[in-house]
């Protein structure tokens, strides 16, 4: 048997995210093309090969919502009457923490080789993050006289009433996502496989910090044969799983963070570092894509598990 469907065009985003997050596809082929990409093409059809359009555009659209771990929440620059608190002063302890993000992305892709296909990637994203945190603060560790131990007092006291517990700390965050990555893919006959492998970061608007994602995406699915509306057409089912490897950092002003304004003259200078990380890097995909055209297909993805989302993109090559 001939191997005669085995290369696979794929459609891969990236951000947020969580903030950040991409996705992929199995698209279209034919069996001629001017451009001198990919390489080897020429031999590869002479074979029997079917060799993909070479060049890709790709809109997509994402939303996703994934649990996070918070490393750590550190404040500073707070104070009281004009007297600066103690940066150590509050122990801050976090609990459950959801984030949910948006994205929309332009992708650019080419298959140097007609295994190897290269890409970029740009886009914006749009999320936030809430985590349930308490405070609290140890008066022992101030002296009798020391004006910070009535604010560590109060703070205790705060907490052990419940006062200063389950708080919800929001942050929302939007910016631009860009990046880079390269997809394996192969087959037999309607059966493919593909590898995708993306490096992503996304820069604030208005917070400082980044959130920087490595993603590994293996997938396996199988390609339906069928007339469409202008000749041979196409539908590519797939399962797979996704790895995020994801790092966040958020830093700013407190005073950005829309708190009671009670609390405006203690965060007028305050700031404030948190860093957090995926709970689970690993979740389960499901997608389908169909062929309108040659050169026109669409895709859509799901994702479940510890992350949840949706994915939906269109794609038109030349």
């Amino acid at each position: 048997m001939k191997w005669n469907r085995i290369l696979v065009s794929l459609v891969l985003l990236s951000g947020a995210a969580s903030a950040a997050t991409t996705t992929s596809s199995a698209a279209d082929d034919t069996t001629s093309s001017d451009s001198m990409f990919p390489i080897w093409g020429d031999e590869a059809r002479a074979r029997g090969y079917s060799i993909p359009l070479p060049f890709g555009v790709n809109l997509s659209y994402m939303n996703m919502r994934q649990d996070v771990n918070v490393e750590s929440i550190a404040l500073s620059g707070l104070q009281v009457g004009g007297r600066p608190i103690p940066d150590d002063m509050f122990m801050i302890g976090v609990g459950d923490t959801r984030e949910k993000s948006k994205t929309e992305n332009l992708r650019l892709d080419m298959w140097v080789f007609p295994f190897l296909n290269v890409y970029g990637i740009v886009g914006h994203t749009k999320g936030s993050s809430v985590s349930q945190i308490s405070v609290n603060a140890d008066p022992s560790q101030y002296g009798r006289l020391d004006p910070n131990r009535l604010i560590a007092q109060a703070v205790h006291a705060g907490y052990e009433s419940g006062a200063l517990q389950d708080l919800n700390f929001t942050l929302n965050f939007e910016g631009t996502t860009y990046g880079t990555g390269v997809t394996l893919a192969g087959g037999y006959q309607n059966w493919f496989g593909l590898i995708d492998t993306n490096y992503t970061q996304t820069s604030f608007d208005i917070l400082d910090g980044k959130i920087s994602a490595l993603t590994v995406s293996p997938r396996v699915g199988y390609r339906f044969e069928f007339q469409g509306i202008s000749g041979p057409s196409h539908l590519g089912i797939w399962i797979g799983a996704m790895y995020q490897d994801v790092e966040q950092e958020f830093k700013g002003n407190l005073s950005d963070l829309n708190l009671p304004s009670a609390l405006d003259n203690v965060v007028e200078n305050g700031r404030f570092d948190v860093k957090q990380h995926l709970t689970s890097p690993w979740n389960m995909l499901v997608g389908a894509q169909y062929e309108i055209t040659q050169n026109f297909n669409v895709l859509t993805e799901f994702g479940f598990n510890d992350r949840n989302s949706f994915f939906l993109a269109g794609e038109y090559r030349f």
